[in-house]
């Protein structure tokens, strides 16, 4: 979104956040300032970050984290583990406790931060009256970006996240939830900012749009960008991000690096068709397991419950069982990798309890 319009929208969505008290000395007060505050290795600086609401409620409780720039970083966790507050101290549209944010050594109220941050709230507030050519020639002009190029600008936006042509003239009271979606990922990336903030970003979309997401995120890095994703869709931050932060009562509980070759083990289900007999499904389960290092957790006759490390690993296996004669009907993984911590964290409250 825009910045000119960041706070009216941030503000209409999250009024129950707005009502904070003045700032404390500790808090960063160089609001507007573009002058570099300390230096950091990271794009993203984040430093001792708490945000106290009414009522003695603890959105964020001492949160640190760096982000370097092109870096993808995903924020997960439970309802009411600060997540939004945390988007907000980052956009400069609340106001922390104490601790600091920084963005390429700037306060977030930089005006030169602001024109390079990227917007994408979780329930957009639209001027349904206008249509989609419209609404981001409109944003267009809030990004102050070169008015000879609108007309180029819009259309790149408008196909690159696929909304069909037939709607850009339509009035955006008739568009579906999805098209709105996509709608408010085209006024990001019509800005063509260098820090993207996405709340929710899949929220409504069927799988092309869901692609859509990957392509924007994808391109964002490629060039260069800094994004934020917050999203409770965890096998798509899997799929997205290099990091994921998983934050809980104000904390961040965990942080950890997302690649290919390495994650937490994870339950991979298999069905197969009948035809082999059980001494057959059993010798090409074992041989399966032995090339692949994958292990057996439940086998019976129409199927198996397999430990496997990663997505590869569940490929292997995969492939490994088709060879040896097995017909597959489907494979289910029962969690991905980062749900190892909702799990796990049901299971200490459990105890605690």
């Amino acid at each position: 979104m825009s910045t000119s319009s960041l706070f009216l929208d941030f503000r209409k969505r999250n009024t129950h956040l707005i009502s904070s008290p003045l700032m404390t000395p500790s808090t960063d007060l160089t609001a507007g300032i573009d002058s570099p505050l300390s230096q950091s290795n990271g794009f993203l600086k984040i430093r001792d970050l708490t945000k106290t609401y009414k009522g003695d409620v603890k959105a964020l409780d001492g949160i640190n984290l760096d982000v370097e720039k092109g870096e993808v970083v995903g924020l997960i966790g439970p309802n009411g583990a600060g997540k939004t507050t945390l988007i907000g101290c980052i956009l400069g549209l609340l106001r922390p406790d104490s601790g600091s944010v920084l963005i390429d050594g700037k306060s977030p109220n930089s005006l030169s931060i602001k024109a390079m941050t990227g917007y994408v709230p979780e329930r957009p507030e639209f001027e349904y009256w206008m249509n989609g050519r419209q609404f981001l020639i409109y944003h267009h002009g809030l990004s102050n970006r070169d008015p000879r190029r609108v007309q180029a600008d819009v259309d790149e936006a408008l196909e690159l996240v696929e909304l069909q042509q037939s709607s850009w003239h339509r009035r955006l009271k008739t568009y579906s939830r999805g098209m709105l979606q996509r709608l408010n990922l085209a006024q990001l990336v019509l800005g063509k900012p260098q820090l993207m903030l996405l709340d929710e970003p899949t929220l409504g979309l069927d799988p092309t749009g869901l692609h859509v997401v990957r392509k924007l995120v994808d391109s964002a890095r490629a060039a260069g960008a800094t994004v934020i994703i917050n999203s409770h869709q965890l096998d798509e931050v899997e799929r997205l991000c290099d990091r994921v932060a998983f934050m809980k009562k104000g904390r961040i509980g965990a942080l950890e690096t997302i690649k290919v070759s390495d994650g937490c083990d994870y339950i991979l289900e298999i069905k197969w068709a009948s035809g082999n007999s059980p001494e057959e499904i059993e010798a090409s389960v074992t041989q399966a397991c032995q090339t692949t290092g994958a292990r057996v957790a439940d086998l019976e006759e129409r199927g198996a419950r397999f430990v496997v490390r990663n997505k590869r690993a569940a490929a292997d296996l995969l492939k490994e069982l088709i060879i040896a004669g097995l017909s597959i009907d489907e494979a289910i993984p029962e969690r991905t990798r980062l749900e190892h911590y909702f799990v796990s964290d049901e299971s200490t409250d459990s105890g605690k309890s």
